[in-house]
């Protein structure tokens, strides 16, 4: 298995449904702020583009499912 970070390293199930509702806590902003950065500064050591899309379509269905 990878050692390479994992999407939900980025932001828990709850705080990218309040980042989705617009009231993310100014802690983790500023967490994913500093994540972003990191990444910015040396895109290899950043998640992967296809993990975090997968994540994302995860999230969605199950909103979709429970809507």
């Amino acid at each position: 298995m990878s050692d390479a970070p994992r999407p939900e390293s980025c932001l828990s199930d709850g705080e990218f449904e309040a980042l989705a509702r617009g009231d993310l806590p100014p802690a983790s902003l500023d967490r994913l702020r500093r994540q972003i950065q990191a990444v910015l500064d040396d895109p290899d050591a950043g998640i992967s583009h296809d993990a975090v899309w997968s994540r994302l379509e995860q999230r969605m269905k199950r909103a979709a499912r429970a809507a």
